[in-house]
């Protein structure tokens, strides 16, 4: 019995090329045709050996050649481009992918050969096609520059590829107007949203499916089975990897902060249960001089279920791969279709990605300003050796945003987002418009922050993102509240809202209740407004979580005080302000609850002392009205009211007049004017 033969699997980076017109030229003149064949063999052969390629086989006028790098394959391209140009009729289309394919004794098959022939049409008369796995490593060099064609539907292929043409070096660009009856055409929604919503509505109501179950994952922190040392490793990788899987679109990952809680040693089903996921992946490292040990397995915690496993021997240069790796089978095993415009790894630079990752955990766990700079230092090594890395210019600019230097977090996120839009990699374009969005938010700029968070918005709709999604639409929400837009604000939490039940993402649902409460309670709207705050308290309880816990309490203290049931005021502003000087806040976050406490004692008829809030005022620059007003009420001083009611007239001239109508007509600006215009002057 002869011996099957055995399929070897290899990544390569696939050349195919193709003669244009070479079927006409056929028809017209054979002989010319083979000549031109016999031509081209001789003098692309050489350059093949000279790139350290592999002549793979003839198919027609076409050649199908593989190369161990994408780089490799990239270099041999051009130079058979440029050595082609003045030979009369041998004009090459070529088109490259990055992939497995299968040597046997006598072809080579595989899905991404296909790839690699089907882009091919795709690029110009000597010109050069990639795919944006090839485009993805060769971003990092600044010689290559490349232009985004469109994401087209490819006969005989599976998965879903982006095509882009090679700008530099002379060569062609792809005329869009030449291939865009092969691109995939996609209906632009927003322009046609409004003039067919009911018609989808009604759609969706006979003809949809019931919604399937949204998948939830909980990705347990890796395993580091080397030395304590290499800890940041384990970290920044799994919490790169929290970020990619949830940026995929309809499923819900237990965010980093749920699982930093996590005890290993609890049984899984319990530690599902914890973070109210279906799945979870245990992971494991093991760092070692000559690279890395990975281990990994997908389990379905109610059943025990292995969904998954594998384990790999990576090298060290393969590091910065991981996390798109593990993503791939993750998203691969739960039938979740991630529609990210770029999968590339961050760099192909291992010392730059180990800096980023050593500098993104001196962050995280950084407990003071110099902690901070260290951690800054690092970061700025990694941009040093790889100037493309957007994950570590993101991390920088955050160490810049949460010290509140925004101008300095601006220019590093708009750095950021000048070389996401050249590789058109869609979900960090989307992050970084939006963290640019709340740096103008933060300057009181928004015009331009609602500029950035509508840009942001439409970004993360095309991959949708859903975690993304909702966030952006709270923090619209938050811009329309900060120009007294509160019933628009209000109907951008609540989509908030509804996304964010949907992936069943609790801290954030409770974000977008104390907003919507908190809309309420400015429109005076008490009762509903309490609703809203007790249905985020009832989460945070539900977590068992104490973070921001003061927040929401300090709502409930100020609604009940506002509606003017003082006696149940007291407790949670009691339990907010003591929970704020336990987890040391700035004392200016200490004003305003004292200040409505002291008004409840005062009304209910307690004792207290103001020696404390004269300390509080001395401390604080920056006092709203209607804090303002209510020490007006505490300590019968006219110059707070007078303050107060300069502040809304100030507030009030920045709205449309419509808005400012409505304004007025609240309760807090309503009292202030109506009581300083009444006191004798």
């Amino acid at each position: 019995m002869p011996t099957p033969q055995i399929s070897k699997k290899k990544l390569k980076a696939i050349v195919f090329t193709d003669i244009a017109d070479f079927t006409k030229l056929s028809s017209q003149d054979e002989q010319k045709a083979l000549d031109l064949l016999q031509t081209q063999n001789e003098i692309v052969k050489p350059i093949v050996e000279k790139h350290k390629g592999e002549w793979l086989k003839e198919i027609g006028d076409g050649l199908l050649l593989s190369f161990d790098s994408s780089l490799d394959s990239v270099r041999c391209s051009i130079e058979i481009q440029e050595s082609l140009r003045d030979v009369e009729d041998l004009n090459l289309r070529i088109g490259i992918h990055q992939g497995d394919i299968f040597i046997n004794d006598d072809d080579v098959i595989g899905d991404d050969v296909n790839v690699a022939s089907r882009i091919e049409p795709f690029a110009a008369i000597g010109g050069i096609a990639i795919s944006h796995k090839v485009q993805a490593d060769i971003s990092s060099t600044p010689e290559y520059t490349t232009k985004y064609i469109g994401q087209p539907k490819l006969k005989g292929v599976s998965q879903e590829v982006k095509v882009y043409c090679i700008t530099s070096h002379g060569l062609p660009e792809t005329k869009l107007s030449d291939v865009s009856a092969k691109l995939e055409k996609k209906t632009n929604w927003f322009k046609y949203a409004v003039s067919v919503a009911a018609f989808v509505a009604l759609l969706t109501y006979y003809f949809m499916p019931k919604e399937k179950e949204v998948p939830s994952i909980g990705i347990l922190m890796m395993e580091n089975l080397g030395i304590e040392d290499n800890n940041f490793w384990s970290r920044g990788i799994t919490e790169d990897l929290i970020v990619k899987v949830a940026g995929a679109g309809l499923i819900r990952v237990a965010p980093m902060r749920e699982i930093l809680g996590i005890d290993p040693a609890v049984k899984l089903e319990e530690i599902a249960k914890k973070l109210r996921v279906k799945y979870l992946l245990t992971s494991s490292m093991h760092k070692k001089e000559e690279g890395f040990d990975l281990r990994c397995q997908l389990i379905e915690a109610g059943s025990g279920v292995s969904q998954y496993s594998n384990k790999w021997s990576l090298s060290n240069d393969e590091a910065p791969s991981i996390v798109v790796l593990l993503a791939e089978n993750i998203l691969k095993s739960l039938n979740v279709v991630s529609k990210s415009a770029n999968a590339a790894v961050p760099t192909a630079n291992i010392d730059a990605y180990e800096f980023y990752l050593k500098g993104k955990y001196r962050f995280e766990m950084s407990e003071n300003i110099e902690d901070t700079e260290i951690a800054r230092g690092l970061l700025r090594k990694a941009i040093g050796l790889d100037g493309n890395l957007i994950p570590a210019r993101n991390v920088l600019g955050w160490t810049y945003h949460r010290t509140g230097k925004y101008d300095d977090a601006k220019e590093i996120y708009e750095e950021a987002l000048n070389l996401a839009n050249g590789i058109d990699d869609t979900l960090w374009i989307s992050k970084l418009l939006n963290n640019i969005g709340i740096i103008y938010a933060k300057k009181s700029d928004y015009v331009k922050a609602l500029e950035y968070y509508t840009r942001s918005l439409e970004m993360k709709e095309v991959v949708d993102d859903k975690r993304g999604i909702g966030r952006t639409l709270n923090n619209i929400g938050n811009i329309y509240r900060g120009k007294g837009h509160y019933v628009k604000a209000m109907d951008f939490y609540a989509r908030s809202l509804e996304i964010k039940e949907k992936i069943d993402e609790k801290r954030n649902i409770r974000v977008a209740l104390n907003n919507i409460g908190i809309c309420l309670l400015i429109k005076g709207e008490y009762e509903g407004a309490l609703d809203y705050f007790t249905r985020s308290l009832d989460i945070y309880k539900e977590l068992g979580d104490k973070w921001d816990i003061e927040w929401v309490l300090k709502e409930i203290g100020t609604t009940y005080f506002l509606s003017g049931n003082f006696d149940k005021a007291i407790d949670p502003l009691e339990k907010s302000i003591s929970r704020t000087k336990e987890i040391g806040l700035e004392e200016k976050e200490l004003l305003e609850p004292i200040v409505y406490l002291f008004l409840s004692y005062k009304y209910a008829g307690r004792k207290y002392n103001l020696k404390e809030i004269y300390v509080l005022l001395e401390k604080t620059e920056q006092i709203g009205y209607e804090v303002n007003y209510h020490l007006f009420k505490l300590l019968e001083e006219n110059i707070y009211l007078e303050t107060a009611y300069t502040q809304v007239k100030e507030r009030a001239n920045k709205f449309k007049p419509d808005v400012r109508a409505i304004f007025f007509g609240y309760s807090i600006p309503k009292a202030i004017i109506e009581e300083w215009e009444n006191i004798p002057k």
